[in-house]
């Protein structure tokens, strides 16, 4: 999937994050643009990636080109963490558009940048309760 076909979405959940639009940056491979940059990052497939700057604002990296799989691969790994919590009840399974999973996924990474966020539950607890917020739920 072309991640620039979702313009539109990023630009809104950076500016329901604070952040700058102009800050958006897709790349070919993550891993690749940091070590240009001299930022460590060994994760070749990664798919987000939030730079933080020191008191010079920040940049969401993303993937230009992400495969179906690569999501998948993601959102199982939520479902698995799911089940530590309720085996009744998976709420990856609410994640039922393609922008649902993007807006999870983008908002996973900016997780990483709060300073309560200490795991990837407590990443998850968060990201639920602001797409929540943001009304990705609403029926």
């Amino acid at each position: 999937m072309n991640t620039r076909d979702h313009f539109e979405l990023f630009r809104y959940l950076m500016e329901q994050c604070c952040l700058l639009q102009e800050d958006i940056v897709f790349v070919d491979n993550i891993a690749e643009w940091c070590k240009e940059y001299g930022i460590p990052e060994h994760d070749r497939e990664r798919l987000f990636k939030l730079i933080l700057k020191d008191g010079q604002g920040c940049k969401m990296l993303i993937r230009g080109n992400i495969p179906d799989e690569a999501i998948d691969q993601r959102i199982n790994g939520l479902m698995i963490r799911g089940q530590i919590r309720n085996v009744a009840y998976n709420r990856a399974d609410s994640l039922d558009t393609i922008q649902k999973k993007l807006a999870y996924l983008f908002l996973s990474e900016y997780a990483t940048s709060l300073p309560d966020i200490t795991d990837e539950l407590l990443s998850d607890d968060w990201v639920f309760g602001k797409m929540d917020e943001l009304g990705y739920f609403k029926t």
